[in-house]
């Protein structure tokens, strides 16, 4: 006879009951039991708790008790409980709340919930790390790399000492890069780094002392935070909207402030995946002409977005430093950066290159350059444009108006609004669930409120249909959060 999932756990092929000795109640009049039959134990557990709906013990709005309270009535590890719930939730069965614990959905009032997925593992799923995937790219890489490793002479130099800044043949390469974005750059003026974050550190370390102040966007990439706590400097974070940054906060802040340096991500920016207006950006480099403050320009994003317009170092090459890299448009393991820099601080730049090393990366460099030369790297970043647009417009298709990155953007991470839902709870709850997001509490420069978003990096997945079923449970819990159903058991 089948088991009816309220009495003891029972595996039919041996007999023995996985909680035989509890005969109370696990909650209400719900005693679980876990029928294994071939499945495992978490999976039984959902099972459990989906039988326990469907025949009314387990009623809407219903908290579960504890996790730890759960392992030790049916006698496994927490580690089973937290698998079951996750799945649980996939199925909509459960709604995971910060602070509060797990409660029963009304399915009734709810919105549909994501299909089940099957009873497997679940995977973690990671869209809180910005990187493009480099499958799309990798047949290219490849033939490139074994080009490289068929050319006896530029195999040897690859392995070679490399003084900083790079040989000519790899600034020249540099120059190319740059000119894809309509900087005419000169290889005397470049300097190659291990990746944009160490050409970031070396430009402010050029450029300021400790106690110091630079501008930055208020919402920013983490890495930069980083960077002013090394250097002992203080970030004060400029306010960015649809336009861009906003250019009329400027001249009090420099003012106040009298800062060093004004650094900014005028394409693409992180994580708001907001680009400059062409006002902006010439209202900014007026301004910081006028004060004679240096600009550092991240245009890591550039040959995504950017195509249209060209970087701020083409207006005011005389106070603007141009850093760019190969990372976030080609492969986020090829740590190629390259600096374009004004003659006046070219010297400080590279002394300070060299605090962080004798030698330059000469094999990532040699990878590079017959990248560039080669014409591959211009044939990934059209490859990578293709593939961030169609992974953009499939987070649109989802998320719906929740998503404010334009649908027609290149870009692997995009910014979703989870309106009066707090971004902590939601990606606290998605991480049980297995899935991994940043909320913008992470991207927060000083003081001040935390905008109600996430950041989701939709290039960890290789393939872009594995992004279908996170998205759609994210989708879910926002759309979820503003049920009745939901709203009442905060």
């Amino acid at each position: 006879m089948a088991d009816s999932g309220h009495g003891p756990a029972t595996n039919r092929r041996t007999g023995a009951g996985l909680d035989a000795t509890h005969r109370q109640p696990l909650i209400g009049q719900w005693v679980p039991r876990l029928e294994l039959d071939g499945t495992t134990k978490y999976a039984a557990l959902a099972q459990a708790i989906e039988l326990g709906i469907s025949e009314g013990f387990l009623q809407p709005g219903m908290r579960l008790p504890p996790q730890r309270d759960i392992a030790k009535y049916l006698g496994v590890t927490i580690a089973t409980v937290t698998k079951a719930i996750g799945l649980a939730t996939h199925r909509g069965l459960v709604a995971a709340r910060a602070g509060s614990g797990t409660f029963i959905v009304d399915r009734n009032a709810a919105q549909a919930a994501p299909a089940a997925v099957p009873d497997a593992d679940i995977e973690t799923q990671d869209l809180s790390l910005n990187a493009p995937p480099v499958s799309v790219v990798m047949d290219l890489l490849q033939e490139n790399l074994r080009e490289l490793a068929h050319d006896g002479p530029a195999t040897n130099r690859a392995f070679d000492y490399e003084p900083i800044p790079g040989e000519a043949a790899h600034r020249q390469a540099a120059c190319k890069w740059m000119a894809l974005r309509g900087l005419a750059a000169s290889p005397d003026q470049v300097l190659i780094t291990q990746g944009a974050h160490e050409a970031l550190l070396v430009c402010l370390s050029a450029l300021t002392q400790p106690g110091d102040t630079v501008l930055c966007e208020r919402l920013n990439y983490t890495g930069l935070r980083r960077i002013g706590q090394l250097l002992r400097i203080k970030l004060v974070g400029v306010e960015v909207d649809d336009g861009g940054l906003l250019v009329d906060t400027l001249p009090d802040l420099i003012r106040r402030h009298s800062p060093k340096a004004i650094v900014c991500t005028p394409v693409t920016h992180n994580p708001t995946t907001v680009t400059y207006s062409e006002r902006c950006k010439a209202l900014l480099g007026k301004l910081a002409e006028a004060a004679a403050i240096p600009i550092i320009e991240d245009d890591i994003y550039g040959l995504f977005g950017g195509s249209d317009a060209p970087p701020l170092a083409a207006s005011w090459p005389e106070g603007t430093i141009l850093v760019t890299s190969l990372s976030k448009t080609i492969a986020a393991g090829l740590r190629v950066g390259y600096v374009s820099a004004p003659a006046s601080l070219l010297p400080r730049i590279r002394d300070a290159l060299f605090m962080l090393g004798w030698t330059a990366p000469a094999l990532q460099m040699s990878f590079a350059t017959r990248l560039i030369d080669s014409g591959r790297a211009e044939r990934c970043v059209a490859l990578h444009r293709a593939e961030a647009t169609q992974r953009v417009q499939m987070a649109k298709r989802i998320l719906g108006s929740a998503l404010h990155t334009s649908s027609s953007t290149p870009t692997y991470h995009v910014w979703v609004e989870t309106g009066t839902m707090r971004p902590g709870d939601i990606s606290a709850e998605l991480y049980r669930q297995g899935i991994q997001v940043s909320p913008a509490s992470h991207f927060v420069i000083g003081d001040g409120p935390v905008p109600q978003a996430l950041r989701l990096s939709l290039g960890r997945a290789h393939e872009r249909q594995a992004l279908e079923l996170p998205l759609r449970l994210i989708a879910h819990r926002l759309s979820a959060g503003k049920t009745p159903a939901l709203g009442s058991i905060a």
